[in-house]
C-alpha cells in the first residue's frame, strides 16, 4: 500500500510539474517585432545628352531630359529575435522598400527588398528567404564614404542616365550592374531571390558561405521554374577574410556564382550555356585611411553582359566626417557581333554626422556610357552633383 500511495504521488507530482511547464511556457511572449531603417532625400543636377534612346521610361528619345532631380530613397526594416534555452538564436528580417518604381502607370514593384528568418548558433549561421547569396553577402570592393553614395549601388545612374542599348556590370557580385538601372541579366535578377545559405563560424579571420537558389528568376515565396524555359539550381559560394593587425584593417574575398543551363537548350546558344559570375576584391586601411578594389568576371559566351568590370577607391574618416573618391568601369560585349559596350565612373563623396542618425551627405561625378556600335541615339556621358539628407532609425 505504502508503495502504491507512494507511486501515486510521483506520478502526480510529475503530471503536476508538466503541467506547470507547459503553463509557464504558453505564458512566454512571442517574438516582438522591431522597426528601423533609413530615410534619404538628396536634391541635384546632372548633365544629358539630347537624342539618345534612353527606353520606355523616357518615352521621346529625341527629347531633352531635365538637368534636376529630387531622389529620395528609404526602407523601413521589421525584424525580431529570440534565444532559446540551448543557445540557438532564431529570428527574421523583413525590409519594406519606400520608394519603389512603378511601370507603366501601374503599382510599385518589388515592395519587399528582403524576407528571410534566420538561425545563429555555435555551428555558425543559416539564413532562408528572400535575401542576398552568399558571394554577394560576403564581398569586400570598393570603400564608401560613411552613408554616402558608394560607387557601386550609388545613385549617380539616375542622373547620368544608361541608354537602352548599353549593357554594363560593376565589382559586386550576383547580377548587380552599374550605372542605374542596369540589365536584366541573362539569368534572372541574381538578387533577394528565395535562396537557403549557410555561413561557418569565422576562424582564425576567415569564413565560408555557400548559397542554393531553387528558382532563379522569382523572389515571391510560391513560385515554381520550368526548367525547359528558365535556369534553376543555382550555386553560389566564397571564402572572406577579416582581421585587424596592429592597428592595420585587412578585408579580402573571393566569390562565384553558377548558374546551369536550361534543359534541352542547344549548346552553342546562350540558354545551353552553363554561367560563371566571378569576383574578388580586397581592402586595407589604418588611421582612418581605407583603399581597396574590386574586380568581376561574368562568363557567358553571346550573351550581352558576358565581360568584366573593375574598380578602385580611397575613402578617409575623421570623427563625423567621411569622404571617398573612386573609380569604377565595365566592358562587355553586348549586343552586337563585334566591339564592346563600355561604361566609366568617377565619384566623389562625403558624409557628416550632425546628430545620432542624422547625416548630411554629398557627391560630384561623372560618367560615360559607350556602345560597341558607336551610335550616337545609343551614347551618353555627364557630369552631376547632388546632397541631401541621409536618416537612420
Amino acid at each position: 500500500m505504502y508503495k502504491l500511495l507512494a507511486t501515486s504521488a510521483l506520478v502526480a507530482a510529475g503530471l503536476w510539474g508538466m503541467t506547470e511547464a507547459a503553463s509557464a511556457q504558453a505564458k512566454v511572449a512571442p517574438i516582438t517585432a522591431v522597426v528601423g531603417g533609413y530615410h534619404q532625400q538628396n536634391f541635384g543636377f546632372a548633365s544629358n545628352k539630347s537624342g539618345v534612346n534612353y527606353g520606355t521610361a523616357y518615352a521621346n528619345p529625341s527629347g531633352k531630359i531635365n538637368n534636376t532631380l529630387n531622389y529620395s530613397d528609404s526602407e523601413i526594416w521589421f525584424g525580431g529575435r529570440t534565444t532559446l534555452s540551448n543557445g540557438i538564436t532564431v529570428g527574421f528580417d523583413v525590409q519594406l522598400e519606400g520608394n519603389t518604381p512603378g511601370g507603366a502607370g501601374g503599382p510599385a514593384t518589388d515592395v519587399i527588398d528582403e524576407s528571410y528568418l534566420f538561425i545563429d548558433g555555435a555551428f555558425g549561421r543559416v539564413l532562408i528567404g528572400s535575401e542576398n547569396s552568399a558571394d554577394y553577402i560576403m564581398h569586400y570592393s570598393i570603400p564608401g564614404a560613411g552613408v554616402a553614395y558608394g560607387a557601386n549601388e550609388s545613385q549617380v545612374g539616375d542622373f547620368i542616365l544608361r541608354p537602352t542599348a548599353v549593357t554594363t556590370l560593376n565589382t559586386l557580385s550576383s547580377g548587380r550592374t552599374a550605372g542605374g538601372g542596369g540589365t536584366a541579366m541573362t539569368w534572372g535578377t541574381g538578387n533577394d531571390q528565395q535562396r537557403i545559405t549557410y555561413f561557418t563560424p569565422r576562424m582564425a579571420g576567415f569564413q565560408v558561405g555557400v548559397s542554393f537558389t531553387p528558382n532563379v528568376d522569382r523572389e515571391d515565396s510560391v513560385a515554381l521554374t520550368d526548367k525547359n524555359a528558365q535556369r534553376a539550381n543555382a550555386m553560389h559560394g566564397a571564402i572572406n577574410y577579416v582581421n585587424n593587425l596592429g592597428g592595420v584593417q585587412l578585408n579580402a574575398s573571393a566569390g562565384m556564382s553558377y548558374y546551369p543551363s536550361i534543359d534541352g537548350a542547344a549548346a552553342n546558344t546562350v540558354a545551353g550555356t552553363d554561367i560563371k559570375d566571378y569576383a574578388i576584391g580586397a581592402q586595407i586601411g589604418a588611421s582612418g585611411i581605407m583603399v581597396g578594389g574590386g574586380y568581376r568576371k561574368v562568363d557567358i559566351d553571346g550573351a550581352a553582359e558576358n565581360g568584366d568590370a573593375m574598380g578602385i577607391g580611397a575613402s578617409y574618416t575623421s570623427g563625423p566626417l567621411s569622404v571617398g573618391l573612386s573609380y569604377l568601369t565595365s566592358k562587355v560585349d553586348g549586343g552586337a557581333a563585334a566591339g564592346n559596350d563600355k561604361y566609366k565612373q568617377i565619384l566623389f563623396s562625403a558624409a557628416y554626422s550632425i546628430g545620432p542618425g542624422v547625416d548630411l551627405i554629398g557627391a560630384l561625378f561623372n560618367a560615360k556610357y559607350e556602345d560597341e556600335g558607336g551610335a550616337v541615339a545609343n551614347e551618353n556621358s555627364g557630369t552631376g552633383g547632388a546632397v541631401g539628407i541621409h536618416l537612420r532609425f
